[in-house]
């Protein structure tokens, strides 16, 4: 699935901070921050969906922003690029790059974890 989230976060410096964050993320195409609102363009497994459900559902909860919108599609419907690539580290790390700690996490036990790191339960693609 591709996601297109615009997020309201009432800041610029807000923005540019969670724009960072997510900068490494394995699934982000796309994130920047344009005055005070996060705009991020993603590829998201299913396994992942419910999170990203969540952002739609409780922005303030889950990405600390005061509104989302969140527009998505079947990854066959995006014209480009043809195959997303995810970005990987060269080895697996101990927290994710969005600095989340994937065994802390409360959502660990029915999210595969993040495809960057050591706790990741699923299928690592390399190509």
């Amino acid at each position: 699935m591709c996601g297109l989230l615009i997020g309201e976060t009432g800041s610029a410096e807000k923005a540019e901070q969670k724009a960072k964050r997510f900068k490494d993320c394995p699934y982000t195409a796309f994130i920047g921050a344009f005055a005070d609102k996060l705009v991020w363009a993603c590829f998201i497994p299913e396994k992942h969906w419910w999170w990203m459900d969540g952002i739609r559902e409780k922005p303030e909860e889950t990405l600390g922003l005061k509104s989302a919108t969140l527009l998505t599609t079947d990854e066959a419907k995006v014209t480009y690029p043809e195959k997303f690539k995810l970005r990987l580290p060269q080895e697996k790390l101990d927290v994710a790059p969005c600095g989340t700690d994937c065994k802390e996490c409360p959502s660990f036990e029915r999210c595969p974890g993040c495809p960057a790191t050591i706790y990741y339960k699923g299928v690592r693609q390399e190509d």
